[in-house]
């Protein structure tokens, strides 16, 4: 079982995200509730059957994926009360600090590698994060403290992923990294949706990015290095 799920995964799991965005797209209720959180419950099975825990730090990222779950679930119910919208933002929000708490504790390798163009991405994520902010800011009532907060964090896991240059394999550097930027679209396409402008199938282009996102989160999570001895 454990080789299967480590062999076919990637099957499997595009089988959960196409039976997802068809529950969303044809708007059913029960279909989303079924089918929604088994996109995070499939990679917790996946991360445990790839390779345990990959050291103590993955609790970390466990930590992340178990809190992206409960916020697929509140996000679920969002339509009926608004306070099921508030309470996905706080759990994606942990599940971002966590997150943050994983690309810093892996980062262990140390390297003279640097990646050109750091300061100018660093930049380049801070002028996306404020001008975002900003293009929302009329639209967001009594939400602009917790959305700024958001925004801020999120912006964040972008540059503590890209702060793992040199220090983790290229190979889960980039799987990270590009885990990163596909929430940041996930979330970003989310927020326009609500307080800016309707996007036609928002709902598929939001969960089809998150799924993506945090595929290659796990993934990135799967080929690092085991921790160094002095820092267990």
């Amino acid at each position: 079982m454990k080789k299967f799920l480590q062999d076919k995964f990637i099957f499997i799991f595009l089988l959960i995200v196409a039976l997802v965005l068809y529950a969303n797209a044809i708007n059913s209720l029960i279909l989303d509730i079924i089918f929604k959180p088994l996109i995070v419950i499939s990679l917790l099975v996946y991360l445990f059957a790839k390779n345990g825990q990959k050291g103590k730090f993955a609790i970390f990222a466990i930590g992340g994926l178990l809190f992206s779950l409960m916020g697929d679930v509140l996000l679920i119910f969002q339509i009926h009360n608004t306070l099921f919208f508030m309470g996905g933002l706080i759990a994606f929000l942990i599940a971002h600090l966590l997150y943050i708490g994983y690309y810093i504790r892996s980062a262990q390798i140390t390297s003279d590698k640097n990646l050109n163009g750091k300061l100018i991405f660093f930049l380049l994520m801070l002028g996306y994060g404020a001008a975002f902010y900003m293009l929302l800011y009329n639209n967001l009532g009594e939400l602009k403290v917790p959305v700024l907060i958001y925004t801020l964090v999120l912006i964040s896991m972008n540059i503590f992923a890209l702060n793992r240059y040199g220090k983790v394999n290229g190979k889960s550097f980039r799987l990270i990294m590009t885990g990163a930027l596909f929430f940041t679209s996930s979330d970003s396409l989310l927020a326009l949706n609500k307080f800016f402008i309707p996007i036609p199938f928002a709902g598929v282009w939001i969960l089809a990015t998150y799924a993506i996102a945090q595929y290659f989160i796990v993934e990135g999570v799967n080929t690092s290095p085991l921790p160094s001895p002095h820092l267990s």
